[in-house]
């Protein structure tokens, strides 16, 4: 049986609400229609908005999160110019898992954040942490995911278009072999399957070899040891005769 896909917003919800009981959900979810949609603010590394509270007052919400380091997006860059089907997906706004686990391998960390690396504040007095309009702030931002998933790009310091400029550039990268047997992207890609493993990053030498970044050394070696094997199978041996010996 095909296990459904769960959409980023669902992710998101579910991170955010771990551990926290139906009550204080309800009461969050009540809180909603009351933050000011024109003053939602999303910007690398933070999600702010203004919430009204009772008798007028006003609560500044926010939730942090730090944006990813940028030295390693040059060799993404390289390997999504390898991996079409990603490309398509982000061309059209949606963040597949396989991008995320290409970015867990090779910048060091997942695209999308842990509940633990994401903080919060309010500026109200109720002294259960989070508050409900923090939990609102949360559940405002995984219904946009469902809507714009790619906001979960911006929220980590990614501009979108110019990623994929970078990636569809019209000069083409000469360090980089030709894909073998004329296929549209690199094989060694990362599935969508939810059970996948997300933790284990990728060596040096692993993504040099994923980039194509492989010495001509190796190359000849290569080719002599497939120059080495027979042409033909090995002859079979002598069958065995029976002896006829009383």
């Amino acid at each position: 049986m095909e296990r459904k896909s769960v959409s980023l917003g669902e992710r998101w919800r579910r991170e955010a609400t771990r551990g926290i009981d139906d009550t204080r959900l309800a009461a969050a979810l009540e809180a909603l229609p009351s933050i000011r949609k024109p003053m939602v603010r999303i910007r690398a590394g933070s999600i702010r908005a203004e919430m009204e509270g009772a008798m007028g007052s006003i609560h500044e919400v926010s939730l942090q999160i730090r944006t990813l380091p940028q030295k390693d997006w040059p060799t993404l860059v390289r390997v999504l110019r390898r991996s079409k089907s990603i490309v398509d997906a982000l061309e059209n706004g949606r963040v597949p898992r396989s991008f995320d686990r290409l970015v867990a391998r090779i910048v060091g960390e997942p695209l999308f954040p842990d509940a633990r690396s994401v903080t919060f504040g309010c500026s109200c007095d109720l002294p259960e942490k989070p508050c409900r309009h923090v939990l609102a702030l949360h559940e405002l931002f995984a219904r946009r995911l469902d809507e714009k998933p790619w906001e979960v790009l911006l929220l980590r310091g990614i501009d979108l278009q110019s990623l994929l400029t970078k990636v569809q550039q019209v000069t083409p990268d000469t360090e980089l072999p030709p894909l073998a047997f004329g296929v549209p992207e690199e094989p060694v890609l990362y599935p969508d399957a939810e059970d996948a493993d997300l933790g284990q990053s990728l060596g040096t030498a692993q993504v040099r070899w994923i980039v194509g970044d492989v010495s001509m050394r190796l190359v000849d070696a290569a080719l002599a040891a497939l120059k080495s094997l027979p042409t033909e199978p090995p002859p079979l041996p002598p069958p065995v005769v029976p002896s006829t010996r009383a």
